[in-house]
């Protein structure tokens, strides 16, 4: 009796091993067979392969309006001065605006200043701030306001003691000079004061002594007689009153 308790004892004993032994082989081939999680999709992207380098982006260029660019005579202002300043010539100016004498200019006059003449651009450029990728450049107006200081002087006196002739040149190598209140003067007690008037840089005026009308480049005194003779000094004095330049008519 003994005999067949423990035999049935030991066969009970294989049987949950096996058992056991099944169970944990099942779990093994489980998570060794199980297919590996899915990675999570990366956000697409988008490049531009350039020749030669690495892609890069594509900078997004906004359109830029276009127009006619006015100008609005001011006192003192020239022809000659305002085609400088706009880096086109003094015919290009005549042409667009369908003038027939470049010394004949009206305060307050709008004059119509050519986008593109003789096929360049303006000179003068605002450029805004490079970026790794792309940069780009924006076109202003140039200024007509010369840096740097004044320096006016008595160029040549032309025609001294002929009333007809006689004529002072006055020219500018410097910033822009308003020469309203300024002055010439002799020993004689001649005195020809300025109106209201600008010389640019590098322009001339010449200050006849005859009567005529005046315009932005030449200027008339009026008087009945000729003011400068040889040999005796003329002087050009500022608003204040300073002395600016001397000449000594030849």
């Amino acid at each position: 009796m003994r005999t067949r308790t423990w035999a049935t004892f030991i066969l009970v004993n294989i049987i949950v091993s096996a058992a056991v032994m099944l169970t944990v082989l099942v779990v093994w081939n489980r998570v060794n067979t199980s297919p590996p999680p899915t990675p999570s999709p990366l956000p697409p992207s988008i490049t531009v392969e350039t020749t030669g380098g690495p892609p890069t982006a594509v900078p997004v260029v906004s359109p830029t309006p276009s127009g006619p660019l006015t100008y609005t005579v001011q006192a003192g202002d020239t022809m000659s001065a305002i085609a400088r300043a706009y880096s086109i010539t003094v015919e290009d100016l005549m042409t667009a605006n369908e003038l027939t004498d470049p010394n004949v200019l009206h305060v307050g006059q709008t004059l119509t200043i050519p986008t593109l003449p003789r096929g360049s651009a303006p000179t003068i450029e605002a450029t805004t701030e490079p970026s790794p990728t792309a940069s780009s450049s924006a076109t202003l107006p140039p200024t007509l306001t010369p840096s740097g200081p004044a320096l006016v002087e008595i160029g040549q006196v032309l025609g001294s003691s002929d009333l007809e002739t006689e004529v002072v040149v006055l020219r500018n190598r410097g910033g822009a000079a308003s020469l309203e209140g300024w002055s010439l003067s002799d020993a004689e007690g001649n005195i020809f004061t300025f109106p209201a008037l600008t010389l640019f840089t590098d322009t001339q005026l010449r200050v006849h002594s005859i009567t005529g009308r005046s315009t932005p480049s030449d200027l008339y005194w009026g008087r009945e007689k000729p003011a400068w003779n040889g040999g005796e000094l003329i002087t050009l004095r500022d608003s204040d009153g300073d002395v600016v330049d001397t000449y000594i008519v030849p």
